[in-house]
Protein backbone atom coordinates (compact mmCIF):
# COMPACT_ATOMS: atom_id res chain seq x y z
CA UNK A 1 0.00 0.00 0.00
CA UNK A 2 2.79 2.46 0.85
CA UNK A 3 4.48 1.62 -2.48
CA UNK A 4 1.22 2.38 -4.34
CA UNK A 5 0.92 5.65 -2.35
CA UNK A 6 4.45 6.64 -3.37
CA UNK A 7 6.08 5.45 -0.14
CA UNK A 8 4.12 7.95 1.93
CA UNK A 9 1.95 7.61 5.07
CA UNK A 10 2.64 5.75 8.27
CA UNK A 11 1.56 2.20 8.93
CA UNK A 12 -0.99 3.20 11.61
CA UNK A 13 -2.58 5.71 9.23
CA UNK A 14 -2.82 3.12 6.43
CA UNK A 15 -4.36 0.59 8.85
CA UNK A 16 -6.88 3.17 10.05
CA UNK A 17 -7.91 3.98 6.43
CA UNK A 18 -8.22 0.26 5.65
CA UNK A 19 -10.48 -0.33 8.67
CA UNK A 20 -12.70 2.58 7.65
CA UNK A 21 -12.93 1.20 4.09
CA UNK A 22 -13.81 -2.27 5.40
CA UNK A 23 -16.49 -0.87 7.72
CA UNK A 24 -18.01 1.16 4.90
CA UNK A 25 -18.01 -1.77 2.47
CA UNK A 26 -19.49 -4.07 5.11
CA UNK A 27 -22.28 -1.69 5.90
CA UNK A 28 -23.24 -1.52 2.23
CA UNK A 29 -23.17 -5.30 1.60
CA UNK A 30 -25.18 -6.17 4.73
CA UNK A 31 -27.90 -3.69 3.99
CA UNK A 32 -30.79 -5.68 2.46
CA UNK A 33 -32.36 -2.50 1.29
CA UNK A 34 -29.50 -2.13 -1.21
CA UNK A 35 -30.18 -5.67 -2.67
CA UNK A 36 -32.44 -6.07 -5.71
CA UNK A 37 -35.59 -8.21 -5.70
CA UNK A 38 -34.15 -10.95 -7.96
CA UNK A 39 -31.16 -11.27 -5.66
CA UNK A 40 -33.45 -11.46 -2.66
CA UNK A 41 -35.52 -14.22 -4.35
CA UNK A 42 -32.35 -16.07 -5.32
CA UNK A 43 -31.09 -15.82 -1.78
CA UNK A 44 -34.47 -17.11 -0.50
CA UNK A 45 -34.47 -20.06 -2.90
CA UNK A 46 -30.87 -20.86 -1.97
CA UNK A 47 -31.79 -20.69 1.71
CA UNK A 48 -34.80 -23.00 1.11
CA UNK A 49 -32.62 -25.48 -0.83
CA UNK A 50 -30.01 -25.34 1.92
CA UNK A 51 -32.68 -25.99 4.57
CA UNK A 52 -34.06 -28.95 2.57
CA UNK A 53 -30.63 -30.40 1.98
CA UNK A 54 -29.75 -29.87 5.64
CA UNK A 55 -33.05 -31.50 6.72
CA UNK A 56 -32.48 -34.43 4.32
CA UNK A 57 -28.92 -34.81 5.58
CA UNK A 58 -30.14 -34.71 9.19
CA UNK A 59 -32.88 -37.28 8.49
CA UNK A 60 -30.38 -39.52 6.68
CA UNK A 61 -27.99 -39.32 9.62
CA UNK A 62 -30.86 -39.99 12.05
CA UNK A 63 -31.99 -43.02 10.04
CA UNK A 64 -28.44 -44.33 9.87
CA UNK A 65 -27.98 -43.67 13.58
CA UNK A 66 -31.23 -45.47 14.47
CA UNK A 67 -30.21 -48.43 12.29
CA UNK A 68 -26.85 -48.57 14.03
CA UNK A 69 -28.55 -48.34 17.42
CA UNK A 70 -30.92 -51.21 16.52
CA UNK A 71 -28.00 -53.29 15.17
CA UNK A 72 -25.97 -52.65 18.31
CA UNK A 73 -28.99 -53.43 20.50
CA UNK A 74 -29.57 -56.72 18.66
CA UNK A 75 -25.88 -57.53 18.92
CA UNK A 76 -25.92 -56.76 22.65
CA UNK A 77 -28.93 -59.06 23.10
CA UNK A 78 -27.19 -61.80 21.12
CA UNK A 79 -24.05 -61.40 23.21
CA UNK A 80 -26.07 -61.44 26.42
CA UNK A 81 -27.90 -64.60 25.28
CA UNK A 82 -24.61 -66.21 24.24
CA UNK A 83 -23.07 -65.21 27.57
CA UNK A 84 -26.00 -66.76 29.44
CA UNK A 85 -25.67 -69.97 27.40
CA UNK A 86 -21.94 -69.99 28.01
CA UNK A 87 -22.48 -69.54 31.75
CA UNK A 88 -25.02 -72.38 31.76
CA UNK A 89 -22.64 -74.60 29.81
CA UNK A 90 -19.81 -73.68 32.17
CA UNK A 91 -21.94 -74.54 35.20
CA UNK A 92 -22.93 -77.85 33.60
CA UNK A 93 -19.30 -78.65 32.80
CA UNK A 94 -18.29 -77.73 36.35
CA UNK A 95 -20.91 -80.14 37.72
CA UNK A 96 -19.75 -82.82 35.30
CA UNK A 97 -16.17 -82.12 36.31
CA UNK A 98 -17.07 -82.55 39.98
CA UNK A 99 -18.78 -85.87 39.17
CA UNK A 100 -15.77 -87.02 37.14
CA UNK A 101 -13.39 -85.98 39.90
CA UNK A 102 -15.53 -87.87 42.42
CA UNK A 103 -15.54 -90.94 40.16
CA UNK A 104 -11.81 -90.53 39.69
CA UNK A 105 -11.26 -90.48 43.46
CA UNK A 106 -13.48 -93.54 43.85
CA UNK A 107 -11.63 -95.32 41.04
CA UNK A 108 -8.31 -94.40 42.63
CA UNK A 109 -9.47 -95.79 45.98
CA UNK A 110 -10.71 -98.96 44.24
CA UNK A 111 -7.39 -99.21 42.43
CA UNK A 112 -5.51 -98.94 45.72
CA UNK A 113 -7.75 -101.67 47.20
CA UNK A 114 -7.13 -103.90 44.19
CA UNK A 115 -3.39 -103.32 44.47
CA UNK A 116 -3.50 -104.23 48.17
CA UNK A 117 -5.52 -107.37 47.39
CA UNK A 118 -3.11 -108.27 44.60
CA UNK A 119 -0.16 -107.79 46.97
CA UNK A 120 -1.84 -110.03 49.57
CA UNK A 121 -2.57 -112.62 46.90
CA UNK A 122 1.07 -112.49 45.74
CA UNK A 123 2.27 -112.95 49.31
CA UNK A 124 -0.08 -115.89 49.80
CA UNK A 125 1.04 -117.34 46.47
CA UNK A 126 4.70 -116.99 47.48
CA UNK A 127 3.99 -118.74 50.80
CA UNK A 128 2.19 -121.53 48.94
CA UNK A 129 5.08 -121.81 46.49
CA UNK A 130 7.50 -122.15 49.41
CA UNK A 131 5.24 -124.74 51.06
CA UNK A 132 4.92 -126.60 47.76
CA UNK A 133 8.68 -126.60 47.33
CA UNK A 134 9.09 -127.97 50.88
CA UNK A 135 6.50 -130.69 50.22
CA UNK A 136 8.16 -131.55 46.93
CA UNK A 137 11.53 -131.78 48.65
CA UNK A 138 9.99 -134.06 51.30
CA UNK A 139 8.47 -136.25 48.59
CA UNK A 140 11.77 -136.43 46.73
CA UNK A 141 13.55 -137.30 49.96
CA UNK A 142 11.01 -140.03 50.71
CA UNK A 143 11.26 -141.37 47.18
CA UNK A 144 15.06 -141.42 47.52
CA UNK A 145 14.79 -143.29 50.81
CA UNK A 146 12.29 -145.70 49.27
CA UNK A 147 14.63 -146.32 46.34
CA UNK A 148 17.54 -146.96 48.69
CA UNK A 149 15.38 -149.32 50.70
CA UNK A 150 14.39 -151.21 47.56
CA UNK A 151 18.04 -151.46 46.52
CA UNK A 152 19.00 -152.64 49.99
CA UNK A 153 16.16 -155.17 49.93
CA UNK A 154 17.22 -156.52 46.54
CA UNK A 155 20.80 -156.65 47.68
CA UNK A 156 19.73 -158.35 50.88
CA UNK A 157 17.62 -160.90 49.04
CA UNK A 158 20.45 -161.62 46.68
CA UNK A 159 22.82 -161.96 49.62
CA UNK A 160 20.42 -164.37 51.34
CA UNK A 161 20.09 -166.43 48.17
CA UNK A 162 23.85 -166.59 47.76
CA UNK A 163 24.23 -167.41 51.41
CA UNK A 164 21.68 -170.21 51.16
CA UNK A 165 23.47 -171.69 48.16
CA UNK A 166 26.75 -171.56 50.05
CA UNK A 167 25.14 -172.99 53.18
CA UNK A 168 23.68 -175.92 51.24
CA UNK A 169 27.17 -176.86 50.09
CA UNK A 170 28.49 -176.71 53.63
CA UNK A 171 28.47 -179.38 56.19
CA UNK A 172 25.19 -180.57 57.74
CA UNK A 173 26.12 -179.41 61.22
CA UNK A 174 26.08 -175.81 59.98
CA UNK A 175 22.43 -176.11 58.79
CA UNK A 176 20.90 -175.41 62.21
CA UNK A 177 23.10 -172.37 62.69
CA UNK A 178 22.17 -171.13 59.25
CA UNK A 179 18.45 -171.71 59.98
CA UNK A 180 18.77 -169.59 63.11
CA UNK A 181 20.44 -166.87 61.10
CA UNK A 182 17.68 -167.15 58.51
CA UNK A 183 15.02 -166.64 61.16
CA UNK A 184 16.89 -163.61 62.40
CA UNK A 185 17.10 -162.32 58.87
CA UNK A 186 13.40 -163.01 58.34
CA UNK A 187 12.60 -160.96 61.41
CA UNK A 188 14.76 -158.17 60.09
CA UNK A 189 13.04 -158.48 56.74
CA UNK A 190 9.63 -158.20 58.43
CA UNK A 191 10.76 -155.06 60.16
CA UNK A 192 12.05 -153.68 56.88
CA UNK A 193 8.78 -154.56 55.14
CA UNK A 194 6.89 -152.78 57.92
CA UNK A 195 9.09 -149.74 57.34
CA UNK A 196 8.42 -149.99 53.61
CA UNK A 197 4.66 -150.19 54.24
CA UNK A 198 4.84 -147.14 56.48
CA UNK A 199 6.88 -145.33 53.85
CA UNK A 200 4.27 -146.22 51.21
CA UNK A 201 1.52 -144.85 53.47
CA UNK A 202 3.51 -141.67 54.04
CA UNK A 203 4.10 -141.42 50.31
CA UNK A 204 0.36 -141.74 49.59
CA UNK A 205 -0.51 -139.15 52.24
CA UNK A 206 2.09 -136.73 50.90
CA UNK A 207 0.83 -137.32 47.36
CA UNK A 208 -2.71 -136.44 48.51
CA UNK A 209 -1.42 -133.32 50.27
CA UNK A 210 0.52 -132.41 47.11
CA UNK A 211 -2.65 -132.76 45.01
CA UNK A 212 -4.62 -130.55 47.41
CA UNK A 213 -1.79 -128.01 47.46
CA UNK A 214 -1.63 -127.98 43.67
CA UNK A 215 -5.39 -127.38 43.50
CA UNK A 216 -5.04 -124.52 45.99
CA UNK A 217 -2.16 -123.06 43.96
CA UNK A 218 -4.20 -123.33 40.74
CA UNK A 219 -7.16 -121.62 42.42
CA UNK A 220 -4.94 -118.83 43.74
CA UNK A 221 -3.30 -118.42 40.33
CA UNK A 222 -6.76 -118.11 38.74
CA UNK A 223 -7.74 -115.52 41.36
CA UNK A 224 -4.47 -113.72 40.77
CA UNK A 225 -5.08 -113.62 36.99
CA UNK A 226 -8.61 -112.36 37.66
CA UNK A 227 -7.28 -109.65 39.98
CA UNK A 228 -4.63 -108.67 37.44
CA UNK A 229 -7.31 -108.50 34.71
CA UNK A 230 -9.52 -106.34 36.95
CA UNK A 231 -6.53 -104.17 37.80
CA UNK A 232 -5.71 -103.67 34.12
CA UNK A 233 -9.37 -102.87 33.41
CA UNK A 234 -9.43 -100.35 36.26
CA UNK A 235 -6.14 -98.83 35.04
CA UNK A 236 -7.59 -98.44 31.53
CA UNK A 237 -10.73 -96.90 33.05
CA UNK A 238 -8.60 -94.48 35.11
CA UNK A 239 -6.64 -93.48 32.01
CA UNK A 240 -9.92 -92.91 30.16
CA UNK A 241 -11.22 -90.79 33.05
CA UNK A 242 -7.98 -88.80 33.08
CA UNK A 243 -8.38 -88.16 29.36
CA UNK A 244 -12.01 -87.05 29.87
CA UNK A 245 -10.89 -84.88 32.79
CA UNK A 246 -8.22 -83.25 30.62
CA UNK A 247 -10.77 -82.59 27.86
CA UNK A 248 -13.24 -81.17 30.37
CA UNK A 249 -10.54 -78.90 31.82
CA UNK A 250 -9.76 -77.64 28.32
CA UNK A 251 -13.46 -77.08 27.63
CA UNK A 252 -13.83 -75.29 30.97
CA UNK A 253 -10.88 -73.03 30.13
Amino acid sequence: MRVELGNTGSRSTIHRYLREIEEEASARLDDEALLSQPIKELVGRLASVLRQEAQSLVEEHQTKHQSQVRSLTDRIQELESSLANTNNTLETKERELKVVLSDHDASKASEETLKANAAKANQANEKLQVLLAEKQAQIESLEEKHRHNREEMEHYRQSVKDQREQDQRKHEHQVQQLQAEIRTLNQTLSVKQGDITQLNKDNGRLAAELGATQKTVAKLEAEQRKLITNLESKSAEVESLKTQLSELEKQSE
